[in-house]
């Protein structure tokens, strides 16, 4: 043998090598998923609060459902579930509220356990009902007088602060308030104008949140001092409105600092068209976890997903006027992002016929014996009595740093 064909041999195995490292390499930062089980709760299913009156729409005042996000409370099997803006859309004068549940996973069975401990329902600085009547929404917009509380509230995401107060989202100022442990409003964030849902001007919107897509999770950084909010949809001006619907993968977010000031706005890219996001949960100071999905059940699901995202190098972006419905220009760099967790693979048996129109809400949840992270989902049905609210636990292992 030549010393050119040692020489090559040599080369082709260190080559070799360096991608079996390589890969190797990879494999092992890539996150392990495996889910634990799921929950079905019955639609019927009663809250804590013990009203019996029935609503506008003929729904129970006391029914639970339409959970929209999920928290731990950050010791034992403590969890919060929020309800949204309850039956019907918005046509009823539903009192919006939170429970405390206990859930619990068992990797040994497969198993979740669930027990409902308490409700409590929310109120504004002044005492009175938050409700979720988007009558109550349309008449505070056309309410000219600036002393008019509002009083309508449509709750998608919350999260516990560390003085065990609460930090909720909403669709319809959209809002961002704090919560006293007695459920009442304590402070709320200001929310860039860019971000408020206008009233048409010659019958057209212009700007802002598109009606039902406004802030539909918030994140907190393990350290407190960064809370990041993401609407459901790009804003207006960052859109196009065809059929009814604003369309565009430009998903502006919201990054406050820890004294509640926004200091900037980030680009979250949607995967399509057709999805919109649900929830964002941080992971640490710049990686968090998105969850976006589109609005199809059973066989016609095709996007229930929960993305990794890195906001580090990401664009402000709080000083363009208006972004393109799709592409972005050169120089704005959107939050970096990849796959985690597919709801729909085969694998989980979430998807085909089983596929729940609404995963709504993450959280993390106290970390199994072996050392991996629990993450909670939490699906949506919108109150309806014969959809059952599904609760889903994963192991997650390789996400620390």
């Amino acid at each position: 043998m030549t010393w050119k064909a040692i020489l090559v041999g040599s080369i082709l195995r260190i080559s070799l090598a360096a991608m079996l490292f390589s890969d190797a390499a990879l494999n092992a930062a890539s996150p392990q998923i495996e889910l634990i089980g799921k929950l079905a709760i019955r639609g019927d299913h009663r809250d804590a609060t013990e009203d019996q009156r029935k609503l506008e729409d003929g729904s129970h005042a006391n029914q639970f459902g339409g959970l929209s996000g999920i928290e731990y409370r950050g010791t034992g099997n403590r969890f919060l579930l929020l309800a949204d803006r309850g039956a019907g859309d918005g046509a009823v004068t539903y009192h919006c509220r939170y429970h405390e549940v206990e859930l619990a996973a068992d990797p040994a069975t497969g198993t979740l356990s669930f027990q409902l401990e308490s409700t409590h329902l929310l109120h504004t600085l002044a005492g009175e009902p938050l409700v979720g009547s988007s009558a109550a929404h349309q008449q505070h917009q056309h309410n000219k007088n600036a002393k008019h509380a509002w009083t309508a509230f449509d709750p998608e995401g919350i999260r516990l602060l560390a003085d065990q107060s609460l930090l909720l989202s909403d669709e319809y100022g959209p809002h961002i308030v704090v919560v006293d442990p007695s459920g009442r409003i304590s402070y709320e964030f200001t929310v860039p104008d860019k971000f408020r849902l206008r009233e048409p001007e010659n019958g057209v919107v212009q700007q802002g949140i598109y009606s039902n897509r406004g802030l539909e999770g918030i994140a907190v950084t393990p350290s407190g001092n960064r809370m990041i909010a993401l609407p459901q949809s790009p804003l207006i001006q960052d859109a196009v409105i065809e059929d009814g619907k604003c369309l565009g993968l430009n998903c502006r977010s919201l990054v406050f600092d820890g004294n509640h000031n926004c200091i900037r706005e980030i680009v979250y890219p949607l995967d399509n068209l057709a999805s919109g996001t649900s929830e964002i949960l941080a992971i640490d100071e710049e990686r968090l976890l998105v969850l976006e999905r589109d609005s199809k059940a059973g066989l016609e699901a095709k996007t229930k997903k929960i993305f990794l995202i890195d906001i580090a190098g990401a664009s402000d972006v709080s000083g363009i006027e208006s972004l393109p419905k799709t592409d972005l220009p050169e120089n704005i760099i959107p939050a970096k992002k990849s796959l985690l967790i597919d709801l729909l693979e085969p694998r989980f048996g979430l998807g085909g016929e089983n596929a729940h129109e609404k995963p709504e809400g993450l959280c993390w949840g106290p970390r199994l014996a072996d050392g991996r992270r629990t993450l909670w989902v939490c699906c949506d049905n919108d109150f309806d009595a014969s959809i059952s609210s599904e609760i889903y636990c994963f192991a997650v292992d390789g996400l620390d740093r």
